[in-house]
């Protein structure tokens, strides 16, 4: 009998290996690492933010988006959130595009590991320009796969270029013509490599005096490669009850998200000097629930299975309360998760 005559599939295989042909099965069945950033906001995600995305924090000035870049990042330095690549923890590159890092920034978020952190940023006598940073991107995200990105920001990219001529010449700014080419170059390998690249944005005003008031610096490109987005609307002073100003109450609306609904907003809590406050983002959402009883200054852990709940006086009271007893905390988060 003749040789039986390969199929094209077959020879494709051969060809590129025997993984590039999967079937629709394998693609439901594939696991993905979902990564929380805080209870408020993952309920306007859906969750959290799954491992191989392409995630765009924007709005305007001074709202929060370099804070909420690294606590997201301490959370996806622990171990239980390493995934297959990185099970004792991620590693983080700090992109410092703006230069305007400060250690407050660092101190500013306590469980970021130091020791999994890598800043990239211009030195004396070497000024590092748009294509640089992003060609070190791109390496990184080829190299180290699971690891995350943080470009702070894409709206400050400085093309060799712009870099180069001077004042009294005007050179077409092409950030976004380069960007839009590290976009295709990264997409499918964010994907394959489980990374987490951030991106922040910032929004300018629009003199066109068509369409909206304000644009987002950074080009149309990430607008296609984006799979979670969160824009900053308003931003507030936090003041404990002497007026002391504590940190900064940002109201955050999801325009889109790799696995709920988009459109939601929410507010979260910047407490300065400890990131996100995660405790007081649970008894907000708790005292909304009806889980903890909040009659005046009081506040009534009723989630806990006492006869005679605690009964404490007053917002910090009842956060430090929290933290000193994790398994209130704890027990706290799974009535609220149940719930939700």
């Amino acid at each position: 009998m003749g040789k039986q005559k390969a199929t094209i599939e077959q020879t494709i295989s051969k060809m590129f290996g025997d993984d590039v042909l999967t079937s629709g099965h394998s693609i439901l069945e594939k696991k993905r690492v979902i990564i929380p950033i805080s209870p408020k906001l993952d309920l306007i995600l859906g969750g959290g933010i799954p491992e191989g995305s392409f995630v765009i924090f924007t709005g305007h000035p001074k709202f929060g988006k370099s804070s909420i870049s690294l606590d997201f990042a301490s959370t996806c330095q622990r171990p239980e959130y390493g995934g297959a690549f990185c099970p004792n923890g991620r590693h983080v590159y700090y992109y410092n595009i703006e230069g305007r890092i400060q250690p407050r920034d660092i101190a500013g978020i306590p469980n970021l590991n130091l020791d999994r952190f890598t800043c990239i940023e211009s030195k004396p006598g070497k000024i590092l320009h748009a294509e640089e940073y992003l060609q070190m991107g791109e390496m990184l995200i080829n190299d180290k796969p699971g690891s995350v990105h943080i470009f702070d920001s894409f709206s400050a990219l400085c093309t060799e270029a712009e870099q180069t001529t001077e004042m009294n010449q005007m050179q077409r700014a092409d950030g976004a013509k380069l960007l839009a080419k590290f976009c295709r170059k990264v997409a499918n390998v964010i994907t394959v490599n489980k990374n987490i690249v951030i991106g922040v944005t910032h929004l300018m005003g629009n003199p066109s005096g068509y369409g909206k008031a304000f644009k987002e610096k950074s080009g149309q490109a990430i607008a296609y490669q984006v799979d979670v987005k969160l824009q900053a609307l308003s931003m507030k002073a936090w003041k404990d009850k002497n007026e002391n100003q504590i940190g900064q109450e940002v109201e955050w609306q999801c325009i889109t998200s790799a696995i709920g609904p988009p459109g939601k907003k929410t507010v979260s809590y910047l407490r300065y000097g400890s990131g996100i406050d995660k405790v007081q983002e649970l008894i907000t959402l708790a005292c909304d629930l009806g889980i903890i009883k909040k009659g005046g200054a009081w506040y009534t852990l009723q989630f806990l299975n006492m006869d005679e709940p605690p009964n404490l006086q007053g917002l910090e009271k009842t956060r430090q309360a929290l933290i000193d007893n994790p398994e209130w905390l704890e027990e706290l988060n799974n009535q609220i998760k149940t719930l939700l």
